[in-house]
């Protein structure tokens, strides 16, 4: 008897934190369903149920069952987004894993399992490209290794197979990472430089936006890729100077000697001439946007033109001469992917919201997440965070950096259903969005206990006034918190894609 006793006592003991996880996954449901989340509350406490009982066991398989079974359902307390759009980078690091068109098709398939919607496949790097160029030189591996033709041919079939658009990735200005690339090598009088005259202590080369002969150099590999490609847009990175310290360049200063009657080099701290010395930087970096918007767009005008930028906003400006806000306002790009890669929710948080309150033009922001950063939890915390602040879409920094923990992460929590995409038609997703939110009053109001004709009222004044207006409390203060809250999504769709009311 006091053996048996003993045993028990020690499987109590082992068991407690689990137990309590029983606890807190049932206060974690009741929460979800006021908050309106996406959850099969039935099926929840039937596994809940059957945990419970498979740890109260003194067999350590059906123990390790019931911890399984409680592992299983711990992703579904995440919520899920019926509407949004969902983007991924496709980095060097990953086309250097294709050897042949099957490489491709098994990677698409993954990533077609979160529903991703946008592809950015970097296409374009340091003066060299992925595919065969008459302007830019193609990279050795697709000389020697790659087997199957045009791989950006491949690339973009491929995804449209699977649904998916390819805005490939072109870096504008940056020519090199620890060494020198290929433009560089061939033009060395083309590099930027600090006032020094050197790269300081940066890693990387930057070409001069004041060059002429590399801005046509440029806009020629751009517009054979719009030409020559089925693709969906045209995502530029790197569009920007190294940093504030870079712009001295002998191209640089003796444009601005001629516009401004003095040489960089003279210029003093807290001058006038200072502000207008970054003003000049700025407009060089802007000038090659409305180019984008300009030549690319009267050559296939639904060409989606996104950037990826800097975060905060204010760095961004002062630091990197790089004024998405302006090209927001002129029009020049369709969405923005702030690069908020922070390795905390809370540092991410402060990034997101500082470049919400810099959107001016409300043009819609993507934000991005930085993989490599942070664990597979850190990852959730960080999207959720995403949809709390009513953004809508979120980009993930790279397929290179996901871990298959973090890939499980996302397929069976975050982006567990399958979500439509904003961008392409933000008045149907209102519609879809609207039409889910009815649906999870009815599910969650029911197994609440809520009265059908509170639950019907609610319906009605969002079908009424279109998800515009806040719903009456109608004596259930919390579910009906819960839904404004969720209204305030079809506000902010409204908002970054300028629909009517």
């Amino acid at each position: 008897m006091k053996k048996r006793l003993g045993v028990f006592l020690l499987i109590l003991f082992l068991c407690y934190p689990t137990f309590a996880k029983i606890d807190q996954y049932k206060t974690q449901l009741e929460l979800a369903l006021w908050n309106l989340q996406k959850i099969d509350a039935e099926y929840i406490n039937n596994k809940l149920a059957e945990a419970e009982e498979l740890l109260k066991s003194d067999e350590w398989d059906k123990r390790r069952e019931g911890e399984d079974i409680l592992e299983e359902i711990g992703p579904l307390f995440v919520d899920t987004r019926v509407v949004e759009t969902r983007c991924m980078w496709i980095d060097y690091v990953t086309f250097g894993n294709f050897y042949r068109k099957e490489d491709i098709s098994i990677l698409l398939d993954q990533i077609a399992e979160l529903d991703i919607h946008i592809l950015f496949p970097e296409v374009y790097a340091y003066g060299t490209t992925i595919y065969p160029s008459k302007i830019a030189k193609l990279q050795d591996q697709y000389v020697y290794l790659w087997e199957d033709g045009d791989i950006l041919e491949v690339f973009i079939d491929e995804a449209h197979k699977r649904g998916m658009e390819v805005h490939p990735l072109v870096r504008v200005f940056s020519s090199g990472y620890k060494n020198p690339g290929y433009l560089i090598q061939q033009h060395p009088e083309w590099l930027e430089v600090t006032r020094d005259g050197t790269r300081g202590d940066s890693k990387s080369w930057f070409v001069s936006p004041v060059i002429p002969e590399f801005r046509r150099y440029l806009e020629e590999v751009m517009v054979e890729l719009v030409e020559n490609y089925d693709i969906d847009g045209l995502h530029l990175d790197y569009m920007r100077y190294e940093d504030g310290d870079f712009g001295y360049s002998e191209a640089s200063r003796d444009l601005f000697r001629k516009m401004h009657f003095i040489d960089p080099l003279d210029i003093k701290k807290g001058s006038i001439e200072e502000i207008k010395f970054a003003d000049f930087r700025r407009a060089h970096v802007d000038a090659f946007v409305r180019f984008c918007y300009e030549e690319l767009k009267s050559i296939r005008p639904d060409l989606l033109i996104s950037a990826a930028v800097g975060s905060p906003y204010s760095w961004d400006y002062n630091g990197l001469f790089q004024d998405w806000v302006y090209w927001s306002k002129e029009g020049y790009i369709d969405f923005v992917t702030p690069m908020q890669y922070r390795d905390t929710t809370p540092k991410f948080r402060t990034a997101v919201q500082e470049d919400i309150r810099a959107n001016e033009a409300n043009v819609p922001l993507f934000s991005g997440l930085g993989l490599y950063l942070f664990d597979a939890n850190e990852l959730e915390s960080q999207i959720v965070e995403v949809r709390r602040n009513n953004l809508p879409g979120v980009a993930i920094f790279s397929e290179a950096n996901m871990s298959m923990i973090k890939y499980l992460k996302m397929k069976n929590g975050a982006f567990r259903q399958k979500a439509l995409p904003v961008h392409r038609d933000p008045q149907k997703a209102i519609d879809v969005y609207l039409l889910d939110l009815e649906e999870r009053i009815r599910d969650n109001g029911q197994y609440l206990g809520i009265e059908n004709e509170v639950l019907e009222k609610w319906i009605s004044e969002i079908k009424e006034n279109r998800g515009s207006i806040k719903v009456k409390n109608n004596g259930y203060s919390k579910m009906a918190r819960a839904i404004n809250e969720r209204l305030e999504y079809v506000e902010a769709i409204r908002k970054y894609y300028q629909l009517p009311y």
